[in-house]
């Protein structure tokens, strides 16, 4: 049976899956951790050569050279939801690289990018999440693979890696909005599935577990952190259930805790229970089972033939167009055969003019097809400027409310929400509260700057110290396109702009 190697490491330790296919699954093997402990005293362990390390631990157990997969963390790499005019499958890729340079900051034109198309509420827009990995990151792991006498065929992302294993799960699979939370050595992957799909990914680190419970109480401040903003981008979608992977001691404390401060439903997941297990291993489980959910994901993944979510070594790229030149070289051949026997058969001579009708008039539909795909390479062009041009400079319009509203004494906002609107344009709601109903008409007049249009349900009178009037004010915003191109106001626009802003402001 072809044999399978899972592995990824952090600063404090290695963690390989070895395992064994049988048609389209797999049978675990060895699944174990290496400590990446400093060599002497005066050593750290950025110094300690991984590969070396993970070699002799291979050797002991009598493990050669077999296809290897490995995963990287989220904080190796650069994340981005990106939103994209709608286009074919096959020039998704173009599109998205040419979105990712210009929204990612620090990436450049040799950096691998790979993304998931994502559920979009809006027609007029397609929306993925793109994730680019520094060349130099993929070198060191294929060096330190190379130390450890191995080659990745793979390069997944982890969070992607354990979400795969976890839809295996039949009592955990379908279209409700769940957490996932991975405990590692030093790290935590919090990972939002929507409908079975990654929608949000969140990589934390926490420190080790100790008697004090600090880490525990650090987890569920991260953990209530991403419900909130899984809430914020999924269109007020709430979390359902929050999963944890493993079951020991350490997913007890917190899954108590959880429960007691948030309330929310917490389930347990084993890892190992959606793979078969050697013998061996079943009596001597590893020490942290959750931690080697992404290496068992990768392992079912590839035995089963299905296509890794994130894969920075096979990154989804546009079909490259079929090779004519073994059909060009065929027909000069041919041609060549007509000339030669032209002087002596007339019959040939007619059936080899036959020939060069039929590719002439071959010649004549793939020019049409050229300039067909043209045009339309032409139309795309025009889309994506059209979006260009109805996108809204929001960090612009943030400075402009920052500065001309009233002051923190005067009025308070608890919320600004910011979204677009069909078919161009977008519109930011401020809900607040006012210290007199008059500061609210002072609020108004000042979000009518510029002619825009404000939309105001006037106030409403609670009892509140200090602030006693609520109040709801939605502005329309224009987009570029019809605001000329230019904020109105912003700290890359005018000399009065780039000073401090008023720290008296509400926020």
């Amino acid at each position: 049976m072809p044999q399978l190697l899972a592995l990824e490491w952090d600063a404090r330790e290695a963690r390989v899956a070895v395992a064994r296919t049988r048609g389209r699954e797999v049978v675990l093997e060895h699944a174990f951790a290496v400590e990446l402990s400093p060599r002497d005293a005066g050593s750290t362990v950025a110094d300690v050569n991984v590969g070396e390390q993970i070699a002799a631990a291979l050797a002991t157990r009598k493990v050669g050279r077999c296809e290897t997969l490995a995963a990287v963390g989220r904080a190796s790499i650069e994340l981005r939801q990106l939103s994209i005019p709608p286009a074919p499958d096959e020039e998704l890729p173009d599109m998205v690289r040419f979105q990712a340079l210009r929204q990612f900051t620090g990436i450049g034109e040799d950096w691998p990018l790979d993304f998931v198309p994502l559920e979009s509420a809006d027609a007029g827009s397609l929306n993925v999440l793109a994730a680019a990995i520094s060349p130099e990151i993929v070198e060191q792991i294929r060096r330190a693979c190379q130390a450890a006498e191995l080659a990745p065929q793979r390069l997944v992302l982890r969070p992607f890696a354990a979400a795969s294993l976890l839809r295996r799960r039949s009592d955990v699979s379908g279209s409700a909005c769940r957490l996932m939370v991975d405990l590692l050595a030093e790290e935590a992957d919090l990972t939002v599935l929507v409908d079975d799909q990654v929608s949000l990914v969140r990589t934390v680190r926490v420190p080790a577990a100790d008697a004090s419970g600090a880490s525990t109480r650090i987890l569920v401040g991260e953990i209530r952190r991403t419900m909130a903003a899984a809430h914020n981008q999924l269109r007020d979608r709430r979390i359902e259930r929050i999963i944890l992977c493993g079951a020991g001691e350490e997913q007890a404390a917190l899954k108590h805790q959880v429960e007691q401060e948030l309330g929310q439903e917490v389930d347990t997941f084993d890892p190992f229970s959606c793979v078969a297990l050697a013998a061996e291993l079943q009596k001597h489980k590893p020490e942290h089972p959750g931690r080697f959910a992404p290496l068992l994901g990768m392992l079912v993944d590839e035995a089963a033939g299905t296509p890794h979510a994130i894969d920075f070594l096979h990154p989804r790229r546009k079909t490259a167009p079929p090779n004519r030149r073994r059909r060009y070289a065929l027909i000069g051949t041919a041609a060549a055969a007509v000339v030669v026997m032209l002087a002596g058969f007339l019959w040939l001579r007619l059936t080899g003019l036959d020939d060069e009708i039929r590719t002439l008039t071959k010649a004549t539909s793939d020019l049409k097809d050229s300039v067909a795909e043209a045009q339309k390479k032409q139309n795309d062009a025009r889309v994506i400027g059209e979006f260009l041009d109805n996108d809204i400079p929001w960090l612009d319009e943030m400075y402009r409310l920052s500065r001309e509203l009233p002051s923190s004494e005067a009025v308070i906002l608890t919320q600004v929400t910011l979204s677009m609107r069909t078919p161009a344009g977008g519109q930011i709601v401020l809900d607040g509260f006012a210290s007199e109903h008059d500061r609210i008409r002072e609020v108004e007049e000042a979000l009518r700057a510029d002619g825009r249009q404000v939309v105001s349900t006037g106030g409403q009178y609670e009892r509140r110290e200090g602030y006693s009037w609520r109040f709801k004010e939605t502005v329309i915003v224009e987009p570029r396109s019809k605001s000329g191109g230019t904020p109105t106001a912003g700290p890359n626009v005018t000399k009065s702009a780039t000073s401090a802003p008023d720290q008296k402001k509400p926020s």
